[in-house]
Parts: structure tokens; C-alpha cells; sequence
């Protein structure tokens, strides 16, 4: 009667592994085959909107641009504003966040090129913009 147990439970255990199996191979099947059909090259940058920013760090465009021509990086004038780096990048994350979203519905990217921008680029690229600054003396 052991053995009888022993063996219902060792096919009961091999059915529900190769069920598990193969529900993993359709969905990895599923992926492997979105990832070669994927359009490429594929493209996405942002424009930044100067007058969101503007509003944001709650200066004119006069002051900015003064500020700008003087050699003052975003962070700086962002920092002036009593705003700091990190509020910063996330707002501006924010609005990059909401173009890929639209891209991604309008089809212009997909989902990989989607995670790999949002995890890859998008704060490296957000903080080259906001501290870099061709006015800028060297010192």
C-alpha cells in the first residue's frame, strides 16, 4: 500500500512540474518571439517644456535666461529656489515618464525599449541636463 502511495505521489509530483514546465516554455517562447519581431532602431527623446520649468522653479523666463547667460546650471537655480537635486529630478522624471507612457500607447516604442530607457538613461540624461551649462566658467 506504501508503494502504491509512494508512486501515485511521485507521478502526482512529475504532472504538476511538467504542467509548470511548459506554461514557462509558452511564456518565454512568447517573449523570445516579441523580442525578435521588436522594430528597430527605435528613438524617443524628450523636449523639455521651458515654461513647465520655468513655472516649476517659479522664475520668469527673463530671470532664467539672466541666470543661464551667467553661467548658472538648473541644479543652481533650482538650488536658489530652495528647490533641491532630487525634487528636481524626480519632476523632471515625472514629464519624461508621461512622453514615454504616450509613446509607448502611440506605438513609437515598445515595452523593452521602454524599461531599458526608464532603467538606463533616464536619470543619467536628467542630470546631465540639469548640470550642464556651455556659459559655464571654468574654474
Amino acid at each position: 500500500m506504501k508503494k502504491i502511495l509512494a508512486v501515485l505521489i511521485f507521478f502526482l509530483v512529475i504532472t504538476m512540474v511538467n504542467g509548470h514546465t511548459e506554461v514557462f516554455a509558452d511564456e518565454h517562447n512568447t517573449t523570445l518571439n516579441e523580442l525578435n519581431d521588436r522594430k528597430i532602431p527605435q528613438t524617443f527623446q524628450f523636449k523639455y517644456n521651458y515654461d513647465e520649468l520655468y513655472n516649476f522653479l517659479g522664475v520668469t523666463e527673463e530671470d532664467f535666461q539672466s541666470k543661464w547667460e551667467s553661467g548658472n546650471t538648473i541644479t543652481e537655480i533650482a538650488k536658489r529656489q530652495n528647490i533641491t537635486q532630487q525634487q528636481l529630478i524626480l519632476y523632471l522624471a515625472e514629464k519624461q515618464f508621461k512622453s514615454l507612457d504616450k509613446a509607448l500607447e502611440d506605438g513609437d516604442i515598445d515595452r523593452y525599449f521602454y524599461y531599458d530607457y526608464a532603467i538606463s538613461y533616464m536619470k543619467g540624461d536628467i542630470i546631465e541636463f540639469i548640470n550642464r551649462n556651455p556659459n559655464k566658467k571654468e574654474t
